[in-house]
């Protein structure tokens, strides 16, 4: 009896629908276009987000341990730099660093941990001279958080006793290639003999001008008895922070320093994009909640004689309300699923149009928040029409005609 009740409901729902169809396509096309607004706006922020994350912090450590006497000086590059600038420290190393390394990797948030030793020093070919940064780094794991492996776009990511990588512009400026020897010259005015193993491209310029060693010839060839500092990526980049507060309560005689504390303007601007997004999300749920609301007002109001013979037969109020929240629903449902379609379509001619860098983040959150959003903003819509419906007279409604 009940299913029957039920199926009656969203038969008069659908029939009511199908006989204001003017109406009822409106109302779906200003639901499609909310949730289209919506949708995209949320994709392309987020993909927005996603890719100037990847660019400042993909192919970097997202958490360092650094001596606590860090100081400017001439012999280590910050990978944090804003501007790409190097960035040194003078005279401080970190002596007994196994622990925080052991320490980092056995977290789960931490993926990777690696030491790694800086210095500054001299590539010599001929009769040019160009200072340069060396970084030590261990393999795999070092070349790792940097990804010098997967690009690497000439020869091989592979550090030996003397084979070194060197970053893709520092090498067209001294016309590299693999295979080529030059001699490399410390502050102390020693020199070696290296040989270019690979070439990678970091996509940065400051990445691009880097030599990449094994950190025992760094430590070496520099005079370092520690190291320079720990580096360490995290599963999530955003709990850097998180992982570095922790830590920081552990250790006395190291700082640690995150990726977000360097990129302050960053974050910035990332939560006025988010904060941005969502207050048009929410004025575009409530512009839909009027419309719903309006149109199936007036409907209500135009099936005012259907509504009190359908009452007078023996349709309680409950039904009669609930005639107009099915109503709620099937367009809800309608829209959503146009507006999901049209939004992918906008969103894929803006990037195709535009010939974005960055894509648009297709998730589970992005497909079903605007979804369910609009779902929700037409069932409480109406709610309005629906308690109309329920407090309609029958003996009024066709008393007056």
């Amino acid at each position: 009896m009940k299913n029957s009740k039920n199926r009656y409901e969203w038969m008069i729902a659908l029939r009511f629908l199908v006989r204001g169809r003017g109406q009822t396509f409106l109302i779906i096309l200003g639901i499609a276009v909310g949730v289209a607004v919506q949708f995209f706006l949320s994709s392309l922020i987020s993909g927005l987000q996603t890719s100037l994350i990847a660019n400042t912090v993909g192919s970097s450590p997202h958490l360092l341990v650094l001596p606590a006497d860090r100081k400017p000086g001439n012999s280590t590059s910050d990978p944090f730099s804003d501007r790409g600038r190097f960035l040194v420290e003078e005279n401080t190393e970190i002596h007994s660093w196994q622990q925080y390394v052991e320490d980092l990797t056995h977290d789960k948030r931490v993926l990777r941990a690696a030491p790694a030793a800086n210095g500054q020093g001299f590539i010599v070919r001929g009769n040019t001279v160009v200072a340069v940064a060396v970084k030590g780094l261990t393999s795999p794991e070092g070349l790792d958080i940097y990804r010098i492996r997967e690009k690497t776009v000439s020869g091989k990511a592979d550090l030996g006793s003397d084979s070194v990588l060197l970053g893709q512009r520092l090498a067209e400026r001294l016309t590299l290639v693999p295979g080529d020897k030059f001699y490399l010259r410390n502050d102390q005015g020693d020199e070696m003999v290296l040989r270019v193993g690979g070439i990678f491209d970091l996509g940065a310029a400051a990445g691009n001008e880097l030599l990449v060693a094994s950190i025992d010839l760094v430590r070496s060839f520099f005079a370092i008895k520690g190291i320079s500092a720990v580096e360490a990526q995290v599963r999530d980049v955003f709990s850097a922070q998180a992982v570095s507060r922790d830590f920081g309560r552990q250790y006395k005689r190291v700082k640690l320093e995150s990726w977000q504390e360097k990129n302050r303007d960053l974050l910035t601007a990332l939560r006025s994009q988010t904060t941005s997004s969502v207050t048009i999300q929410f004025f575009v749920i409530i512009s839909i909640s009027l419309a719903i609301a309006s149109v199936l007002g007036i409907a209500a109001v135009q099936k005012q004689r259907q509504l009190g013979i359908l009452k007078a037969m023996g349709t309680t109020d409950r039904s009669a309300s609930r005639i107009f929240v099915i109503q709620g629903i099937l367009l809800g449902a309608a829209g959503s699923l146009l507006g999901v379609s049209l939004g992918l379509l906008m969103g894929y001619g803006f990037i195709a149009g535009t010939q974005s860098p960055f894509g648009l983040e297709i998730s589970a959150r992005t497909l079903l928040t605007p979804f369910i959003l609009a779902m929700i903003a037409a069932v409480v819509a109406s709610t309005i029409p629906a308690r109309r419906a329920a407090k309609l007279s029958p003996i009024e409604v066709i008393r007056n005609g």
